[in-house]
């Protein structure tokens, strides 16, 4: 069985910020791009500020803490964390991983929740060799494919 270390979540990724602020009147309903908040997606942009693979974590707003994963171009307003996982490890997995965290725990005590980047880069987190982490990332990945595939044909079906 392969060893599972123990690191600081912002050592695992080569980018882990925020992303950065778009204007109401530039997000909607439809677009070339997704825009992504800190609750999940909020409506379509003609332009992106991000291209590859990343976990998106909510940092503001009443999700705050909740993990997707996202391949693609995107733009990711400041209300998200995007993280992009090192050399060292998966992307995939790490958004899996962190999901599963409840990382809104350590959001702020204030009127709205938040999480500081800073204060999440710090806390622990126990992960298994690379090796391990694509293991366990496609057969996941393989099973969310079924889910969204049934889902299709579900809204096929009620259609």
């Amino acid at each position: 069985m392969e060893e599972w270390k123990i690191y600081k979540i912002g050592d695992l990724f080569s980018h882990f910020k925020s992303g950065k602020g778009i204007k109401a009147d530039e997000i909607t309903p439809k677009g070339d791009y997704p825009v992504f908040g800190g609750n999940g997606l909020r409506g379509y942009t003609s332009r992106y500020n991000f291209e590859g693979d990343c976990a998106i974590i909510g940092r503001q707003g009443a999700f705050c803490g909740n993990v997707r994963y996202f391949k693609g171009k995107a733009y990711m307003t400041e209300h998200a964390i995007i993280a992009v996982a090192n050399d060292n490890n998966n992307t995939r997995f790490l958004a899996y991983l962190l999901g599963v965290m409840k990382l809104g725990r350590f959001s702020g005590q204030s009127a709205q929740p938040g999480l500081a980047v800073s204060e999440l880069a710090k806390q622990l987190i126990s992960v298994p060799a690379l090796s391990l982490q694509n293991k366990i990332a496609s057969i996941l990945s393989s099973l969310d494919d079924k889910i969204e595939l049934n889902r299709r044909l579900n809204d096929n079906l009620a259609a």
